[in-house]
């Protein structure tokens, strides 16, 4: 099973997530966000050497994942580590989804990774939440 792509959209890039729950998908979305934004990625992925602690909540998945990867864009700037796991939960409660978890990653080094594309920030543009099957796949352009 393919876990995650990129795809071309316009002057933007498409990152897509798939996973067998929609937590797993969430997880795979970040692995298409860091295929661009670092040139080489190691087969065995990044390691899991720093975490942070994430609560997000939104009204609509397609929200909750738009602005779950924005959030992961100002860490990844900020904190200067390179996001690759989410460990948690997504329910729903009332009327709005709560993601809540620990993203994990390492260290950002120029030297390992290469420079791929400045990503600014994920839009709402094609952003899709949906099922197909026993496949979750989340989705959304991301402005470059």
């Amino acid at each position: 099973m393919k876990k995650f792509e990129t795809f071309e959209h316009g002057a933007d890039i498409g990152i897509r997530g798939y996973g067998k729950t929609l937590e797993e998908a969430f997880s795979n979305g970040i692995k298409a966000l860091i295929s661009l934004i670092v040139e080489k990625i190691p087969e065995s992925g990044l390691k899991r050497e720093k975490s942070i602690e994430i609560e997000i909540d939104a009204e609509f998945l397609d929200e909750l994942f738009v602005t779950f990867i924005n959030k992961l864009i100002s860490y990844i700037a900020l904190e200067n580590i390179l996001f690759w796991d989410f460990e948690g939960k997504i329910e729903k409660k009332d009327k709005e989804f709560i993601l809540k978890g620990h993203v994990w990653g390492e260290e950002y080094n120029l030297e390992k990774f290469g420079y791929g594309v400045e990503v600014k920030g994920a839009t709402f543009t094609m952003s899709e939440v949906k099922k197909q099957n026993d496949l979750w796949i989340v989705q959304c352009v991301v402005d470059v």
